[in-house]
């Protein structure tokens, strides 16, 4: 998963002085290999620290998902704003109280009893509509703004 996200056109800028720490950096390294042109030991120490350096650097780029500009991004759940995260946490840990509660008044394993209620609700529901949703999603998000039973009230 990556951390942080920018589209081409709002990357960030180098902050300043960057390049001449960068080219300062460079002169210092082909300095001490320079010095150490024969020694093993010593080149294989600047060796392994570059390497390490690399290392870290690319996992820190892998972090970063830069976005062409014309490009959709598909938001995922880390997208939302926490007030629809706290709902999405609320929802599953409720889920999963109930499906262990039910696990333990029938003495069944909870994976077979999920495996159960999925197939179920397959069977016994149709696609919902676009409406439906929204005004399912649209109820949830005023329930959580107000009394948290106000929602389990009007069902």
């Amino acid at each position: 998963m990556k951390t942080f996200k920018y589209r081409q056109s709002k990357l960030p800028p180098m902050p300043p002085g960057l390049e001449v720490a960068v080219a300062e950096l460079d002169t210092q390294i082909a300095g001490l290999v320079c010095e150490n042109i024969g020694n093993h030991l010593a080149l294989q120490k600047i060796s392994e620290m570059l390497s390490d350096c690399t290392d870290t650097c690319e996992l820190n780029l892998q972090q970063i998902e830069v976005v062409a500009d014309g490009q959709t991004v598909q938001p995922t759940l880390k997208d939302l704003p926490i007030e629809q995260k706290q709902l999405v946490y609320s929802c599953s840990y409720t889920n999963s109280v109930l499906l262990n509660l039910l696990s333990e008044l029938t003495g069944r394993s909870a994976e077979s009893l999920a495996t159960e209620i999925a197939a179920q609700s397959l069977i016994y529901s149709r696609q919902p509509t676009i409406a439906a949703v929204e005004t399912f999603i649209d109820n949830l998000m005023e329930a959580s703004k107000s009394d948290s039973t106000w929602y389990f009230k009007r069902m």
